[in-house]
């Protein structure tokens, strides 16, 4: 809820079957990969290959914020399902910036971001992001 220049997290007065707030942000990544495939050669000449085996990526992201949205799905009295979706700024802030790495094997990697900036701008509770998730290359 949007308290002034806060934002505060509220117990809900009704039961809610399902309750969410998504963010979406526009980002951009860059890593520093180390690959530890290793190198072939072919017809006497040897060359580099890359995604055959372990990799590492070390980096950080920034974007910027496109919409935030707020769910909230319950039953009324009369045993209607009744489903809230509102759209708006909610404090957050416009700007994500943060630290990432993945660790994969050939095209599949398990990957680690953290959000270095607090969710909500000017709250006096700091609230970072982190995401866990696992990403696939197409080379």
């Amino acid at each position: 809820v949007k308290n002034g220049d806060q934002t505060d997290l509220q117990v809900n007065g009704t039961k809610l079957d399902d309750s969410r707030f998504r963010n979406v942000y526009l980002v951009a990544p860059l890593h520093l990969e180390f690959d530890f495939s290793k190198n072939k050669s072919k017809d006497g000449k040897a060359f580099f290959q890359s995604h055959q085996s372990v990799r590492l990526g070390l980096g950080g992201y920034a974007g910027l914020r496109i919409k935030s949205k707020q769910y909230q799905k319950f039953e009324d009295i009369d045993g209607n399902d009744i489903t809230v979706k509102e759209k708006g700024a909610f404090n957050v802030n416009n700007l994500v910036y943060g630290v990432s790495a993945y660790l994969g094997y050939k095209e599949t990697s398990l990957y680690v971001k953290y959000d270095l900036n607090p969710m909500f701008e000017n709250n006096v509770v700091k609230q970072n992001s982190i995401s866990i998730g696992v990403r696939f290359d197409f080379n």
